[in-house]
């Protein structure tokens, strides 16, 4: 039966995969169904029973089918000009000297705006706009009309004059938290000098949008600019450390009990994407995150590879389009699979470093996610930096004690500034490290290398290669099955 369920769930996503770059007429997929049910009942009539290996055929062609099915469904759009009416669907965010957000036309349609850098505009907003409204085009390869069309957004305006008609007309759930994200912003500012304030408000809740533009060229450089890119690889490794820091936590105190450490963590992970203003890639990658703890805290029946397919199949089957066209569901599934199948094999590797402060595990889990998600990194970035993998070891062991002491200590200032004071001193030291390895190691003549465009067969390729060199580790149980969550089944 399980593996009845894993081979619809590959195969819906495949039918997914190939309808993301060849359009697969609705017809051809019914028909595909219709055969399928044809081949099933033509064994039943003429076996008196259904063989495995027809019940395997016929299980491929109705989940490819639906998979194609449930993407053209999404893909299927008719355009309709905007009205220049409508309301702000989306945080603003400041980005290349402009104010960048999602218009909501009372028509329906949706707009990705950009206005000036200095406009007052609000989500939930009323406004009218004044500009042009033009369908996006692909540019240096980037399929970016499919990126925004996952988000049912088929139009931008740019250089738009936007003109506020009245406020309040937003979901009242998402007015609160982005209400609460830029208040917390503001508590880290007043907490915290420049550029460590915004460094520190990149890592928690604003995403690189908070860091100037020198600092993130260094972190691009360096290779670790995905720490202040709010997706599925940081709210991994924060999901991971939770765990293991409660799991420590409570083993010192005499209590004993994974699921204790477990819902701690969850609990964690929910207020991350709380305080991130619940943005739609943030809590993607943390239900991806949070269905493999799930699975650690429902005992043996459940894994977490399955809990993580399961997770991804109800994501694809929301939005089809998230497969190949949002780097946060990507991420987020490769750091996943990381900590569980690659990082174990590292660690392996890495006996000759203490474990003192969980220190081989963190060296491994960096090494281990940065190795996996490093090919995509590659493909998407079009550079690769040389100095990466010193850069993320330097760097990723203590991102999430920053977060932790920043986090502490903006949320004491709202009580008393003097008593966030030792925290964020604490916090302060650890941005001063990470900017001074930034900068360090980003300066270098060598640090980044421009890589002409990869073919996406040769990603594949490697990903292949990835698999086999799990497989075969595997098969000579150097990994074992003791992942970085410790889940008990595989």
């Amino acid at each position: 039966m399980d593996r009845a369920i894993l081979i619809s769930i590959f195969s819906f996503a495949f039918g997914i995969l190939v309808s993301s770059f060849f359009f697969v007429p609705p017809v051809v997929g019914a028909f595909l169904v219709f055969i399928a049910a044809g081949i099933l009942a033509g064994e039943k009539v003429w076996s008196g029973k259904i063989e495995k290996q027809v019940l395997f055929v016929a299980l491929v062609l109705i989940s490819f089918s639906f998979g194609s099915l449930r993407y053209a469904i999404k893909d299927f759009y008719e355009p309709i000009v905007p009205a220049s009416d409508g309301v702000v669907a989306s945080e603003p965010e400041q980005r290349d000297n402009a104010t960048r957000f999602v218009f909501e036309s009372d028509n329906g349609e949706k707009v990705l705006v950009s206005t000036g850098i200095y406009s007052s505009v609000q989500y939930g907003d009323r406004v009218k706009l004044r500009s042009n409204f033009t369908i996006p085009e692909p540019f240096d390869g980037f399929d970016y009309p499919a990126y925004l069309s996952k988000d049912d957004i088929y139009f931008v305006a740019n250089f738009a004059k936007v003109e506020i008609i009245s406020s309040g007309h937003g979901n009242p759930v998402k007015s609160a938290l982005f209400k609460l994200k830029r208040s917390f912003t503001g508590r880290i500012k007043e907490t915290f000098s420049e550029p460590y304030a915004s460094l520190l408000a990149g890592l928690i809740v604003a995403g690189r949008d908070a860091m100037p533009k020198d600092i993130l060229e260094e972190f691009r450089r360096a290779g670790i600019i995905h720490i202040v890119v709010l997706s599925g690889y940081n709210i991994t490794i924060i999901a991971d450390f939770l765990r293991r820091v409660f799991e420590k936590a409570f083993l010192s105190a005499g209590i004993l009990r994974p699921r204790l450490a477990s819902t701690v963590s969850i609990v964690g992970i929910l207020l991350f994407v709380i305080m991130t203003g619940a943005q739609a890639t943030v809590v993607r990658a943390g239900l991806m995150v949070l269905a493999v703890i799930a699975a650690k805290m429902l005992g043996r029946k459940y894994s977490a590879p399955r809990a993580l397919i399961l997770a991804g199949f109800v994501m694809l089957l929301e939005n089809p389009k998230v497969l190949v066209f949002d780097p946060s569901f990507q991420l987020s599934f490769l750091a996943t699979l990381a900590l569980i199948y690659v990082v174990p094999v590292v660690e392996k590797y890495l006996k000759f470093i203490t474990e003192i402060w969980d220190l081989r595990i963190t060296i491994a889990t960096t090494i281990g996610t940065q190795l996996t998600v490093l090919p995509l990194l590659i493909y998407s970035m079009g550079n690769f930096s040389l100095v990466s993998l010193p850069a993320n070891v330097l760097v990723l062991l203590i991102i999430p004690y920053t977060m932790f002491l920043g986090f502490a200590a903006a949320l004491l200032s709202y009580v008393s500034a003097f008593l966030a004071l030792p925290l964020a001193y604490l916090a302060h030291l650890l941005l001063v490290w990470i900017l001074f390895v930034s900068n360090f190691l980003g300066n270098m003549p060598f640090a980044s290398v421009a890589v002409p465009h990869v073919s996406a067969w040769i990603i594949a390729f490697a990903y292949a290669c990835l698999l086999f060199s799990i497989m075969y580790f595997k098969r000579r149980k150097t990994g074992g099955m003791v992942n970085a969550f410790r889940h008990t089944e595989t």
